[in-house]
């Protein structure tokens, strides 16, 4: 249904549990929801290993069941991460100028443009001293710099998720339970590669009539059930 990458089991087995409303599941649960995407046992059984050699979950048997949670661990990395993969407004709302800077120069806080230009959120102008501030004079950016904020391949999976969100808002066929889970799954997994981005909002910002703002406009009508 979705025309995107290949997924990574790892991956998506902490968006699951990243969204899942509990304090844990078993390994019958996950293999249902997983299966049902076409993810084989074994790939699921090795991505598990993986998460618990990371220290990202905890596992322990309960009779013949093995029951997963998030670690410590993985339980602050998950909250850290929920506030941009559900939040519905704009992050870094005051907006994104660019930073004339001197070649070669980093700053954790920017993203850069090129090798004397980076572009940071507004509020966090402060953390950038030491460079040159230029005010765009033109609504919108040029695409060389797009091409920078955003790796095509993300915004051709962005493009896809409206598509197909498009397309369940506009059917009446009821979904069963566990496809409907994992509809939200996999749109979810696709929209936290973005939102984890600082170059989204960037996107999101700058392009307001771009594919990444419409991509956050229908996500985050999915999330409200609406």
């Amino acid at each position: 249904m979705l025309d995107l990458e290949a997924l990574k089991t790892w991956s998506v087995i902490v968006t699951l549990f990243g969204d899942f409303d509990g304090d844990h599941m078993t390994g019958n649960q996950i293999r249902e929801i997983l299966g049902h995407l076409g993810i084989k046992p074994e790939a699921i059984r090795v991505a598990l290993h993986r998460l618990k050699a990371d220290g990202w979950i905890d596992a322990e048997k309960q009779g013949r069941t093995a029951v997963y949670q998030l670690s410590s661990k993985g339980l602050r990395e998950t909250q850290a991460a929920a506030k941009d993969v559900y939040r519905q407004d704009l992050k870094f709302p005051q907006g994104w100028q660019f930073h004339l800077i001197r070649e070669g120069a980093e700053h954790a806080a920017a993203i850069p443009i090129s090798k004397d230009l980076l572009i940071a959120p507004i509020e966090l102008a402060d953390k950038l001293e030491g460079t040159l501030i230029l005010a765009p004079q033109h609504p919108g950016i040029p695409p060389w710099i797009e091409d920078r904020l955003v790796p095509q391949h993300l915004l051709q999976n962005a493009a896809a998720l409206v598509d197909v969100l498009q397309l369940v808002s506009m059917t009446e066929q009821d979904m069963s339970d566990l496809d409907a889970m994992c509809l939200r799954l996999l749109v979810l997994h696709q929209w936290r590669r973005l939102a984890l981005r600082l170059g989204s909002w960037a996107h999101i910002s700058l392009l307001p009539d771009g594919v990444l703002a419409k991509c956050h406009t229908a996500v985050t009508s999915l999330f409200r059930g609406g």
